[in-house]
């Protein structure tokens, strides 16, 4: 009997590539990446787990997940074929579900009969009755509950759990609270059933926007509610009862697989293998078959039938000593501008937010400059991080992000209908990993965005001014994207001029300057206006104050405990309680002849942009080190985020259409 038809009780120590050959990478686990593989003496195909081991791992855990699914023996959960140890890798094998995650099935084309055989839980009955539970529910090829990275076998001398392992969105309330209120059991894969059964209705699970850390404070507060489906009317009253029943908020009322089982939703009859079959033809065949979207004005805006290209005019020069010309002749209005290097071509772009989109122009192609339009909604603020684009963007604007790379990728394509296709309702037709545009929820209104990055602890945060308060989101590394930590509700200043993170080292999160106003202590040039996100309760911090605003042009915190305040024609240093700074690396004024209009700090000077030019001056001498002034034009810094980017008009002519520089051989610093 070969490997691939009987269940292994040991781990074998030879070379698993004698038995199995890898296809290909389709997916990460809990603990390694998952392969489909191929039994080379009977062709037959496999799903490979490989853990990477490491000093000092946990043997047992791994142990663990293998001798569960090798007691595990049904229709309902994935067979397991044997394991190999060899060099620092574990294989783990086994049965190789075709039709994959539902995570990759469910492209938005589901209906309630699909869901509820998504749902059928025999499985999880199955290893429920062999005293086992899951923690983990994703299920499988339809029906099989997949990953038992950490399974848990309950016994009698373990009759509660103590451990905190798990997916925090599908986690139950009991799981979340366990430090505080200890133990749970195999009921909480019963929540993770109705968790599960709401990310399949709605595409994804309750507070999937929340960071992982903030999901689990408000899951383990006494006040949670459990989650609802959303729409009363798209779906059957036994779908709403099923959810209603999976997601009991007490463990010891909530049903046990046997008896969910019993539900008319899952126990009604039809959920045969044409239902299967039916479901898969949606995944293959989307085209064939209607979707349900949701629209606002944004998505019912009128597409251009063709893919506007912008080309430039004229050649390229200097002006000046420092700025190179990109685009001579550009007729968009634009609103801010970054750069982004392609990691694949190395191709360095800038990227523009405009009143008619968002579009690129090739720094690599300045010999036939063109600028394309990667995005067709009006664009006031942008940000790069990690090969996505951040935008607030749309009539009433709201933040979103794009995936930049696939974005250029349909840029290739022929046509306008395939580069915009899911644009159209970048959050409805897709689920959000497979859009290369999302809107980030709870975020309609924002209406002003900045950036910062803690130093002493390397977290990125991106705060967000509404209406009536402000948002703070947090980038989280494993899923790629800003997720929501805090909604504040609060008054802001209109016009809201100065809108800044400033970084306290012994705090977690930073304080948000929103204004800045005349000094009131001796010894203060200017006094910060700040809201403490750190705080539920005391909200302003004792740099807050009520204050006579000044018209504060720019504030930039430069190191630790020193800002840049710029004021009309100057420029103080001063640390966070608003008084001047005075140290050899850096003069505490610097004054200028003209009124300010913006700032770009450089590593060891500033930049001052005014209406007719730029003057640098040294942060240490004070010395003028650059200077360009024109009065026949009227010049305007778009960004200065990697790149300096500026653009300039005739005077006489402020309509005529704009020249496009980059400042030659400088990065901002800061």
């Amino acid at each position: 009997m070969d490997i691939c038809s009987r269940p292994s009780g040991e781990i074998q120590r030879k070379n698993p590539q004698q038995d199995f050959e890898l296809i290909q990478r389709v997916g990460s686990g809990t603990y390694g990446d998952v392969y489909k593989a191929r039994n080379i003496q009977t062709g037959e195909l496999a799903a490979v787990k490989i853990i990477k081991l490491e000093p000092g791992d946990d043997f047992s855990i791994i142990q663990q997940e293998i001798f569960m699914v090798k007691e595990c023996m049904h229709h309902n959960i994935v067979a397991y074929f044997g394991s190999y140890l060899c060099r620092d890798k574990l294989w783990i094998c086994m049965e190789y579900c075709g039709g994959g995650s539902l995570q990759d099935i469910y492209h938005g084309v589901l209906v309630w009969d699909n869901i509820a055989l998504s749902l059928c839980s025999q499985g999880l009955g199955y290893l429920h009755s062999k005293g086992k539970m899951h923690r983990d529910i994703k299920i499988l090829s339809l029906v099989v509950p997949a990953d038992f990275g950490v399974a848990a076998k309950i016994t009698a001398t373990i009759a509660k759990r103590k451990s905190f392992i798990g997916t925090p969105y599908w986690m139950a309330p009991e799981v979340a609270a366990v430090e505080k209120n200890g133990g749970y059991n195999q009921l909480c894969d019963i929540w993770a059933v109705g968790i599960t059964s709401i990310e399949l209705a709605e595409l994804q699970p309750p507070m999937f926007d929340l960071h992982p850390m903030r999901a689990l404070f408000l899951m383990s507060k006494s006040s949670f509610q459990p989650p609802k489906l959303k729409h009363k009317t798209k779906w059957t009253t036994a779908f709403h009862n099923f959810v209603k029943v999976s997601l009991t908020k007490n463990p010891k009322k909530r049903p046990t697989a046997e008896k969910l089982l019993m539900h008319l939703f899952v126990g009604q009859t039809g959920l045969t293998r044409r239902v299967a079959l039916e479901l898969l033809d949606k995944m293959n065949n989307p085209d064939n078959h209607q979707h349900f979207s949701e629209v606002d004005d944004d998505d019912l805006e009128p597409l251009s039938a063709v893919r506007h290209i912008i080309r430039s005019t004229n050649k390229h020069s200097r002006m000046g000593a420092c700025f190179s010309k990109v685009f001579d002749g550009c007729p968009l209005n634009i609103n801010c501008a970054t750069s982004w290097i392609h990691p694949d071509t190395k191709d360095q772009y800038l990227i523009f937010g405009t009143e008619d989109g968002i579009y690129t122009l090739n720094l690599n192609e300045l010999h036939e400059a063109t600028m394309e339009q990667l995005f067709p909604r009006k664009c006031t603020w942008l940000y790069i991080i990690n090969n996505n684009l951040m935008s607030l963007s749309g009539k009433t604007f709201q933040l979103y992000s794009h995936n930049l790379i696939g974005l250029f990728e349909q840029l290739k394509k022929p046509g306008l209908a395939s580069q915009f296709q899911t644009h159209r309702f970048p959050d409805k037709m897709l689920p959000r990993r497979f859009a290369l545009t999302t809107k980030i929820p709870d975020t309609k209104g924002c209406h002003k965005c900045c950036i910062v990055r803690n130093p002493y602890t390397g977290h990125k945060y991106l705060c967000g001014a509404l209406q009536f308060g402000i948002i703070l989101l947090q980038w989280y590394e494993p899923m790629q994207r800003f997720m929501l930590i805090k909604h504040f509700d609060f008054p802001l200043p209109s016009p809201l001029k100065v809108f800044e993170m400033l970084v306290v080292p012994e705090q977690e999160y930073p304080m948000v300057c929103i204004a800045v106003s005349q000094a009131t202590e001796p010894g203060q040039v200017v006094r910060f206006e700040t809201i403490n996100l750190n705080s539920c309760s005391s909200w302003f911090t004792e740099m807050g104050s009520t204050g006579r605003a000044v018209d504060a042009i720019h504030v930039t915190q430069l190191e630790r405990d020193t800002l840049l305040v710029c004021l009309d024609k100057n420029l103080k240093i001063v640390n966070l309680q608003g008084r001047l700074k005075s140290n050899k690396k850096l003069a505490s004024e610097l004054s200028f002849d003209f009124t300010i209009g913006s700032v770009v700090c450089l590593q060891d000077s500033v930049l001052a942009f005014w209406k007719h030019g730029m003057q640098g001056k040294s942060f240490k001498s004070n010395e003028v080190t650059q200077e360009i002034s024109d009065p026949s034009r009227v010049f305007r810094l778009l960004g200065s985020d990697r790149v300096v980017v500026l653009e300039s008009r005739p005077t006489d002519n402020p309509t005529a259409l704009s020249n496009l520089y980059i400042l030659a051989g400088h990065e901002n610093s800061y």
